[in-house]
Order: C-alpha cells, then sequence, then structure tokens
C-alpha cells in the first residue's frame, strides 16, 4: 500500500547536476522515479533511451514544470513533471500517481514515454477548467462515423498514420479526409433515419484537383449497452488512441488535437449508444447531383441540401473499388 506521501523520506540531492529518486517499483523494468531536485522540488520522471523518445509537444500548466531534458552523466533523455511550490503537493501526488498507473500497463519504454506525455495532456485538460458544451446526438453520430472511417475504413488500407494525418473533418475543413489522390466525406445517418443524408455546403462534394472523391455513408443503429457489437463515443475514442500509441506514437497529439476541435470530451457523459450496421461508397464525379460553387458563379453561398441516396446508385463503387481510390496516392498498408 503507497503511503500518503511517497516523497516524504527522499532527500534533496547535493547538486544540481542531479536527480534523487525512488524507483516506482509498480512500474518495473521501467526506470519511473519519484524524485526530489536540487531545490528541494518534487518530480515524476522517466529515464529513458533516445530511440525511445516522442516527439509530441508537451502542456503548459500554471505550478508544474513539464520537460524533456538529456541525463547529464550517460547517454540517456528525461521526461519529467516539476511541482513549482509545495502548496500543491497534494495535487501533484494524485497527478504522479495516476501517471504510475498509466505507465505500469505500458509494454515497451517507447510507449511509457507516449503515456508519460499523453497523461500530462490529461491533465492539463482537466486543471485548466475549461468544459466543452456536450456533443448532442448528431454530433455524436457525426464524429462516431469519421473515427469509425480511421479505424475500419483507412487504417487497414494505408495505415493509422496516414489515416490520423489525413483527418480535416474537426477543422471545419470543406472534406472530412484529405490524402494525396483521395478526398473522403463521411456521413452518418440512423438506421431508422430517413434514406438521405446533409451536405452542409457547396465546398463538401466540389471536385479536388488530382484528387478522385468519395461519399461515405454509414447507417448505424442505437441499442443497449450490453447488446453484441454495441459501442459509445468513449470506447471508439479509447480505440482509435490506443491504435495510434502501438503503431504510431508520434501522432498522438495531432490524434488528440483533432478529438479537442471536434468537442469531443473525455469527461462527459455520452447517451449514444449503437452498431455499426453499414457502408456504402460512391465516387463523386461526373453527373452525381450535387451543388456545387461553378453551378452559381453569381448566386448564393452557404448553402446546404438533402441527398436522397436513392439517386446515388449509379455512383455506388465496392469494397476494392475504395481500396483502390484510397491507395492511389501510393500509399500501402505494411
Amino acid at each position: 500500500m503507497r503511503s500518503e506521501d511517497p516523497w516524504a523520506d527522499i532527500d534533496k540531492p547535493p547538486s544540481d547536476q542531479k536527480f534523487s529518486g525512488r524507483l516506482a517499483p509498480e512500474c518495473h523494468p521501467l526506470q519511473l522515479f519519484r524524485g526530489l531536485d536540487h531545490l528541494g522540488r518534487r518530480n515524476l520522471f522517466l529515464v529513458h533511451d533516445r530511440k525511445s523518445a516522442s516527439k509530441t509537444k508537451l502542456p503548459e500548466m500554471a505550478g508544474l514544470i513539464v520537460e524533456k531534458r538529456e541525463r547529464s552523466y550517460e547517454d540517456k533523455l528525461l521526461a519529467s513533471v516539476i511541482l513549482e511550490s509545495e502548496e500543491n503537493a497534494d495535487i501533484f501526488i494524485r497527478l504522479s500517481e495516476d501517471i504510475i498507473d498509466v505507465v505500469a500497463n505500458a509494454e515497451n519504454e517507447r510507449e511509457a514515454v507516449t503515456l508519460f506525455i499523453e497523461r500530462t495532456w490529461k491533465w492539463h485538460a482537466l486543471l485548466r477548467g475549461k468544459r466543452k458544451s456536450v456533443l448532442n446526438r448528431d454530433a455524436q453520430m457525426g464524429l462516431i462515423g469519421e473515427i469509425w472511417t480511421i479505424l475500419h475504413v483507412l487504417s487497414p488500407n494505408v495505415g493509422i498514420d496516414i489515416a490520423v494525418a489525413a483527418w480535416r473533418g474537426a477543422e471545419g475543413a470543406p472534406k472530412d479526409f484529405e490524402m494525396a489522390g483521395a478526398c473522403i466525406e463521411c456521413k452518418s445517418k440512423g438506421a431508422a433515419s430517413r434514406s438521405e443524408v446533409r451536405i452542409s455546403s457547396e465546398y463538401q462534394l466540389e471536385d479536388v484537383l488530382g484528387n478522385r472523391l468519395v461519399l461515405l455513408v454509414h447507417s448505424f443503429a442505437a441499442c443497449a449497452e450490453d447488446e453484441l457489437g454495441a459501442f459509445s463515443l468513449h470506447d471508439l475514442a479509447t480505440e482509435v488512441r490506443n491504435e495510434v500509441i502501438s503503431k504510431a506514437p508520434q501522432l498522438i497529439r495531432l490524434l488528440d488535437q483533432g478529438l479537442e476541435d471536434a468537442k469531443y470530451d473525455i469527461l462527459h457523459d455520452y447517451e449514444l449508444v449503437v452498431r455499426h450496421l453499414s457502408m456504402d461508397a460512391f465516387e463523386v464525379k461526373g453527373c452525381f447531383p450535387r451543388i456545387v460553387p461553378s453551378l452559381m458563379p453569381d448566386g448564393p453561398i452557404k448553402v446546404s441540401y438533402n441527398l436522397p441516396l436513392e439517386k446515388l446508385n449509379p455512383f455506388s463503387i465496392d469494397q476494392q473499388a475504395l481500396a483502390d481510390i484510397l491507395t492511389s496516392g501510393g500509399y500501402q498498408n505494411v
């Protein structure tokens, strides 16, 4: 059982070039320490090889110093969180124990570094005290469709790294995904809703020079939490974060930024639970029924309209054709 203050019996180091600390046994064989610096400030630091370093930027938090640094007497790096004032020691202890619990589940050193840093971002979001507005059901459904596309459409074809880098929907860009050779607009609908999708601007289905354009339409059915295949927005967000941490940890902050831009909040209790029923893919080209700027050079702007799915059958493409379009930019999932 952990003591009330794990730092209570750690001595301050004699030199400003060193830390004194004690290994967190929960994380063995990782070198994660609770320690003190030469000023007597509490810190939590992870010693790791250079090859395990993360390129993710660090958060800035009042009262805390989050930094990366070299260990002067050996070819190692440190990722650390330092408490500036003892008056916040109780919060720092909780923060540190949370980071330790998460890092203890890492399968290797590189994942440990990623988890250490991304956990500081979670505390950054919590401590800044600003809550996002709750996403309504339509917004939840839309974000679920985009994350599903990342996990089950793009990642298997071009890799999770390309999938995350291509995600533009949360930024308010005209297309949800933009890659070399292909763009994707993603729509989600309920199983019992009308057989149409809402196109929110004249730019969503506009041609992009040099790129093929695909409209994906996902159908989801609301269901109970205990039904087979059921998931919530939280479940999908956790799944995509885990895949990025495992396969492309350098992009975890980019993914988190996308989730933040989409107003996803881990602290909210999202009520929508669904099952994925189907996905239809259509290539937008030629006489595809759409409203685009070229049709109204002197006309209105900010046009939105409903697009009946029955009108799109001539443009339907199968899974192989979709895969060919996605990989047309030279991508290959290896």
